[in-house]
């Protein structure tokens, strides 16, 4: 779940969800199976962490070849809607990562029992880094948002 943050936007990107362009009906089911696959309910595992890694990269994958070579299909709110969720996204990362670090530096990685301390600092160390830039980054994401907002007036 996502904490409240200073580098968050204001807009509810699933509230803006009814006025978006849609999918067809199967596009639909996809993401239906996918928001199942990958609710609290279903369960923890290293297969469920590598499945959501796929599909967020395939995902990105796609919004990079989307405004590489259809940046002209989207209108300013359109533009709005990607860069507030392109903002929630990085949001997402820098929190995971930054629980990363938090878990490591805690000694609650099993897989990092027997690894020197002066190696489990470094990840840490690694990864805090990695999660505060991504705060930074998603910030920057927010005044992008809120500039393209205010073109929209």
């Amino acid at each position: 779940m996502l904490t409240p943050a200073w580098y968050l936007t204001d807009a509810d990107w699933f509230g803006l969800l009814p006025d978006a362009p849609r999918l067809d009906n199967d596009s639909r089911d996809l993401i239906g199976d996918a928001a199942r696959l990958f609710h609290d309910e279903a369960g923890f595992s290293p297969a469920r962490t590598v499945a959501a890694t796929h599909v967020i990269l395939l995902a990105v994958e796609h919004l990079g070849d989307t405004i590489t070579h259809a940046a002209n299909q989207y209108d300013r709110t359109e533009l709005a809607r990607l860069v507030c969720g392109l903002n929630l996204i990085l949001a997402h990362l820098a929190q995971t990562i930054q629980r990363a670090a938090e878990r490591i530096d805690g000694r609650n990685v099993r897989a990092l029992d027997t690894a020197p301390a002066a190696a489990v600092q470094a990840l840490t160390n690694s990864l805090s880094t990695a999660g505060a830039n991504g705060e930074l980054a998603a910030g920057h994401l927010k005044e992008a948002h809120l500039t393209l907002h205010g073109l929209s007036r």
